[in-house]
């Protein structure tokens, strides 16, 4: 830092050079502190990005609202209440539009193009080609009419504003890059080279991607596409949904957040960081295919994989925030819900797993809430005070007469959702039902067997080592026996990052801050900051009074911004204070005892709770 303030008068990159010293600074990392709080929604933030000129923040809530705000002084200069039905994903600024448009994202399935400064609805453009949750939406700088997005129907498309600019054409098929089995959780552009992104699945793979190899609309397989496909060792015989990607500043790097484990660094430009895939090029076509084996390995060890002994109502944050884990008697007054009575909870976890086995002939398993269409749903802001509006949902003439069980299929991808989003999926899981045959399978024929599909993150792996030299050598013994295959390579995990807690939201976010660090949200309402070469823990941030997911660096400052669970945005800077003082190993100590005793823990709406009682009563009536 003193070298760059001292060559100031013979570099004209002194502001960048001295932007890097502060930043790469163990001092700065240690001294951050919160010297602002945006209070400017009324649900939880869910997404949050500064503009390039770093002045602006753009936050999205589950108020459903849209909001510009000037950190400086904490004025909302833009607010926009949008169209969405439920819960803001992820939006961010279109590029070259002056701060003045934004593209958004929501649980409903539905993509909004908003004007900022009119502040209009009825001028957003919409496209609902989506089926289910949108997660992600990501644009390019040099691309100012362009923008990609990747959701829980598998698909990743790629819109053109010059086109059109509303699409409410159901499972429309002229923006589609590509169709995966698994759904799609994540994604980012490579800062770098913009023609690369990479995408993030819900059965842990990552995959680097060059969309000059695909075509909208095509359908075809994206193998060709692929540029690197990324996955830990250690999860062979788990899947972890993957909750964020995003490529270092470089572009050399990706850093990929897993649910119910750890962050994971991934060098995907070193040669000597790659190995080779151990399956053909042509096995890895059926993910994209649409039409896979259902009894093919890795269908049966995900169908294996969906067990749990314990459960627990939407609402029920007792588990997250600082406190969690300290005190088992206290009941927690914050919370959503009351604390229901523990044996009571741990009897309704033996009857639902009785249930739910899945070699039981006398249970069906029910559609997914996500494959369950309907018309104009009145969806509902959940964990706010917003008055429920039931209207047009339930069509009395569709609805029906019994009460089906629920699967674990479905309640563990209950669990891979923010949990203010599940009210969304008790209107739709309840309201309709599924005809198998539907148009749907003609269109995309991998909804026939997604029920196959679905893979639980609930689990939790104890730590392992990264591949080392017998994994290579094996790796190249493969490859040397099986010359005529075609084979992709994969690169393997440079280094995992370990302490925080991440599994009871599908969106929590890690960061690269500057070239020497990396940071998460975790359950436990703290930000960890990690060395980027050594993987050891540098500072801890309490940000939150539940749980923080996301953490955005500003773009030329060494300032944080941080949201999560609480109503309001963060933000943190150095100053000359004393370091934090925080117990950072206890608190590692204790978020692994959490995550320990949570993962066989799935979150069901009480609703599923009423309807599996409601069911045993008229067995029991039926009996009599």
């Amino acid at each position: 830092m003193f070298r760059s303030i001292l060559s100031a008068q013979f570099n004209l990159d002194t502001r960048f050079d001295l932007h890097r010293a502060v930043t790469d600074s163990q001092w700065t990392i240690r001294h951050l502190s919160k010297f602002k709080t945006l209070a400017v929604h009324a649900g939880c933030v869910n997404t949050i990005q500064w503009n390039l000129s770093g002045d602006l923040i753009l936050s999205g809530s589950d108020d459903r609202k849209l909001a510009v705000t000037r950190w400086i002084d904490g004025h909302v200069i833009n607010e926009v209440k949008s169209l969405h039905k439920t819960n803001i994903m992820s939006a961010k600024f279109l590029p070259q539009s002056g701060d003045r448009q934004a593209v958004s994202c929501s649980g409903d399935g539905v993509i909004m193009v908003s004007d900022l400064e009119n502040g209009n609805s009825n001028l957003q453009g919409t496209f609902k080609c989506h089926h289910g949750p949108v997660y992600e939406v990501v644009t390019v700088e040099s691309e100012p009419n362009t923008f990609l997005s990747v959701g829980e129907d598998g698909t990743a498309r790629w819109f053109d504003l010059r086109a059109t600019r509303n699409c409410t054409t159901a499972l429309c098929k002229e923006n589609i890059l590509f169709v995966c089995q698994s759904p799609l959780s994540s994604a980012a552009i490579n800062p770098i080279l913009p023609h690369e992104f990479v995408i993030g699945t819900s059965d842990s793979q990552v995959y680097v991607m060059d969309r000059r190899k695909l075509s909208a609309g095509s359908l075809i397989s994206p193998t060709q596409s692929i540029v690197s496909s990324m996955k830990v060792s250690s999860f062979a015989s788990n899947a972890y949904r993957t909750t964020s990607v995003q490529f270092s500043p470089e572009g050399d790097q990706v850093l990929a957040s897993f649910s119910g484990e750890g962050v994971y660094l991934f060098d995907v430009k070193d040669p000597a960081s790659y190995l080779p895939l151990s399956i053909p090029k042509s096995e890895l076509d059926e993910q994209f295919s649409g039409n896979p084996d259902t009894k093919s390995p890795s269908r049966l060890r995900a169908r294996q994989s969906h067990s749990f002994k314990r459960v627990r109502l939407r609402g029920d944050w007792s588990d997250t925030g600082p406190s969690a884990g300290m005190s088992r008697t206290a009941p927690d007054i914050g919370q959503a819900r009351p604390t229901v009575h523990e044996g009571f909870m741990q009897r309704m976890a033996d009857v639902l797993r009785s249930m739910t086995s899945l070699n039981s002939p006398s249970v069906t398993s029910p559609p997914s809430p996500f494959e369950n269409p309907i018309e104009g749903p009145s969806f509902l802001v959940a964990e706010t005070n917003t008055p429920r509006n039931t209207s047009s949902v339930r069509d009395e003439t569709n609805s029906r007469d019994e009460i089906d069980f629920v699967t674990y299929e479905s309640l563990g991808r209950s669990e891979n959702l923010p949990e203010n989003q599940l009210e969304n999926m008790e209107s739709s899981a309840e309201d309709s039902s599924i005809n198998f045959s539907d148009d749907r399978s003609e269109t995309f024929p991998h909804f026939r067997n997604r029920q196959d599909s679905e893979q639980s993150s609930s689990g939790f792996s104890l730590p392992r080592e990264l591949a080392g030299c017998d994994e290579i050598m094996e790796a190249r013994e493969v490859e040397e026996t099986s010359p005529n295959s075609e084979m992709l390579y994969q690169a393997i995990a440079k280094m995992k990052y370990v302490g925080h807690r991440n599994s009871r939201t599908a969106i929590n976010e890690a960061s690269f801050w500057g070239r020497c660090h990396v940071m998460s949200g975790s359950d436990c309402g703290h930000v960890f900051i990690w060395n980027r070469q050594t993987g050891a823990i540098v500072s801890v941030l309490q940000a939150d009074t539940r749980v923080v997911n996301r953490v955005r660096p500003h773009p030329h400052e060494p300032m944080l911004a941080t949201s999560g669970i609480d109503y309001d945005i963060k933000l943190w800077a150095p100053s000359s204070g004393p370091e934090n003082n925080i117990n950072i190993e206890e608190l590692v100590t204790r978020n692994a005892r959490m995550l320990e005793e949570t993962r066989d823990t799935i979150t069901i709406p009480a609703s599923y709770m009423i309807r599996m009682l409601a069911s045993m009563t008229r067995f029991r009536q039926g009996n009599i």
